[in-house]
C-alpha cells in the first residue's frame, strides 16, 4: 500500500488458542467494555487509562507479521469471525457490500433492532435498497454543502451562541463547558436539523432513545424493551407529521411508506450522537499548538460562508484520530477467497478502526493531527482510513455531519478564545494520545 504495506512470510493456519485470548482480551473484551451503541464512561476511563487503543495495534500488528495479509479467522470463539488485518482488504469489504458482505450481521441485527428494527442497515435485500436511496436523497451523500445548508448553519448559530451566552454568564455551572452541557447543546441541535426548531423541545425522545441503545449495547443478549421502544418510535413518526420546511424530515418518506421513515430518522438521531463526541474532540484539537490548529481557527473568525473546509477536516481527523465506529462488522453471505485462504460462509470480519487509523507502520501522520490529508486528498487514497465507514452501506450522512459541526465550532470559537481546563495534558499536532476520553473534557472562556 503506497509502498508502505507489510511484507511478512504467509501461513495458512487460523489463529492459536493462546492468540485467541490475546485478541480476546486485548483487542475484543475493551470494544464491548466501552459500548459499541452507547459509550459508557467507565469503559471509555479504562481505555484511556490502559492505552488499549495503541495495545491493540501492536496486537494485530504482530498477527498481521506471523499470519500474513489474508482475514485470520478465530478459533475457540463460538462464533465464526475473522479479523481484517490488510488495508487493501478493507476496501473489498466495503466496496462487496451486501454481497458478498452484508453489512447486517447477527450483532448488528441484535444491537439496532432496540431502536431501529426496519432500518436500512439491517434490512433485508428487497428493502434495503429503496431505504438506503431514501436516506442518500434526504441526506444529499456526495454533496459537501448540503440543499438545506443555510437552514442547518441557522440552527447551529442559535444552539452554540445560546451556549457561548450561557457560559459567560458568571452563574452558569463556573462558566465551564464539560460533556454534560455539550451533549446537551448537542442534542437539540439534533432535533432542530432533524425535525425543525420546535423539536428543541423534545427531550423525551432523546432520552427514550439513550436507555433503549444502553440496551442495545448488549445486542441480542437482552431482550428488546418493547414498551420504550413503541414510544421512542412513536414520537419520531409524530416528529415527522410536523418536520418543518428546511428539515432533514422533510426530505423524507411520510410515517407509513415502505421505507419506513421513523427508523431511518432514529438511526440519524443515533448517529449525532457519534458526531457530537467527535464534535468535542475536535475542540480539543482546536486548542491545540501548531499550524494546523491556529488555520482552522483563522478559518472560523473569517469565513462566512457555508464552506469551511479545514473546520470540516477537523472534524474528520477528530473521527480518524479517536474512532466513534470502534469497528465494522461485515458477515459473508458466501465462502469467499483470499490469497491463500478460503473462509466459510457466515463468517463476522472485523475491521478495527484504531489499528488501521492510528499504525505508523502505515501511516506517517498517524499520531498527527494532518486536517491536510483530508484537503489534498490523501486520505482518500488510503483504502482503510474509513471515518465514516466506505461503499454502498457507508454512513450516508458523512457530508452532512462534518458541514454541522463545521457550523457549530465556527460559532463556539468566535466567542472567544477557547481553553481546556480539566487538567489533561496539553494536545501538541504531533504524538497526540491513543485515547481521548471526551467525557473528561472541559473548556472555558
Amino acid at each position: 500500500m503506497n509502498g508502505r504495506s507489510v511484507s511478512p512470510v504467509t501461513t495458512c493456519q487460523p489463529s492459536s488458542l493462546a492468540e485467541t485470548a490475546e485478541v480476546l482480551t486485548s483487542v475484543l473484551l475493551p470494544t464491548v467494555v466501552r459500548g459499541a451503541i452507547v459509550r459508557r464512561p467507565a469503559g471509555e476511563a479504562l481505555a484511556t487509562a490502559t492505552e488499549s487503543d495503541r495495545r491493540m495495534v501492536s496486537v494485530l500488528r504482530s498477527l498481521r507479521e506471523r499470519h500474513g495479509d489474508d482475514p485470520l479467522p478465530l478459533r475457540h470463539t463460538g462464533r465464526r469471525i475473522a479479523l481484517v488485518l490488510a488495508p487493501e482488504d478493507v476496501r473489498r469489504i466495503l466496496e462487496g457490500t451486501p454481497d458478498p458482505f452484508s453489512p447486517g450481521g447477527a450483532e448488528k441485527r441484535g444491537a439496532l433492532s432496540h431502536f431501529q428494527p426496519h432500518g436500512a442497515l439491517v434490512s433485508d435485500h428487497r428493502a434495503r435498497p429503496r431505504r438506503r436511496r431514501a436516506n442518500e436523497e434526504a441526506l444529499a451523500l456526495g454533496e459537501l454543502i448540503h440543499p438545506e445548508a443555510d437552514t442547518v448553519a441557522e440552527h447551529a448559530y442559535t444552539e452554540a451562541r445560546a451556549l457561548v451566552l450561557a457560559l459567560r454568564d458568571a452563574g452558569s455551572r463556573d462558566g465551564v463547558l464539560d460533556w454534560s452541557r455539550f451533549s446537551e447543546t448537542f442534542d437539540a441541535l439534533a432535533r432542530r436539523v432533524v425535525f425543525g426548531s420546535f423539536a428543541v423541545r423534545d427531550r423525551r425522545t432523546t432520552e427514550l432513545l439513550r436507555a433503549l441503545r444502553a440496551r442495545a449495547n448488549w445486542s441480542y443478549l437482552l431482550p428488546a424493551d418493547q414498551r420504550r421502544r413503541t414510544e421512542f418510535l412513536d414520537r419520531v413518526r409524530a416528529n415527522i407529521d410536523r418536520a418543518e420546511a428546511g428539515s432533514l424530515a422533510a426530505r423524507l418518506g411520510r410515517p407509513g411508506s415502505g421505507e419506513r421513515p421513523e427508523d431511518q430518522v432514529a438511526h440519524w438521531l443515533f448517529a449525532f450522537d457519534a458526531a457530537a463526541i467527535a464534535a468535542f474532540r475536535a475542540l480539543a484539537l482546536l486548542t491545540s499548538s501548531g499550524p494546523a490548529a491556529e488555520a482552522a481557527r483563522t478559518e472560523a473568525l473569517t469565513e462566512d460562508g457555508a464552506d469551511l473546509p479545514l473546520l470540516r477536516a477537523t472534524l474528520r481527523e477528530s473521527v480518524r484520530l479517536w474512532p466513534t465506529t470502534l469497528v465494522v462488522i461485515r458477515e459473508s453471505t458466501r465462502e469467499t477467497v483470499w490469497r491463500e485462504r478460503t473462509i466459510e460462509p457466515g463468517t463476522a470480519f472485523l475491521v478495527m478502526s484504531s489499528y488501521f487509523h492510528r499504525d505508523p507502520a502505515q501511516l506517517p501522520y498517524a499520531d498527527t493531527f494532518e486536517p491536510g490529508v483530508w484537503t489534498d486528498g490523501r486520505a482518500e487514497g488510503e483504502p482503510a482510513i474509513v471515518p465514516f465507514s466506505h461503499g454502498p452501506a457507508g454512513c450516508p450522512g458523512r457530508d452532512l455531519v462534518p458541514l454541522t459541526v463545521s457550523f457549530l465550532l465556527r460559532t463556539l470559537l468566535r466567542g472567544g478564545p477557547l481553553n481546556r481546563v480539566d487538567g489533561g495534558p496539553p494536545l501538541r499536532s504531533h504524538g497526540l494520545p491513543s485515547s481521548l476520553n471526551h467525557f473528561d473534557l472541559r473548556f472555558s472562556y
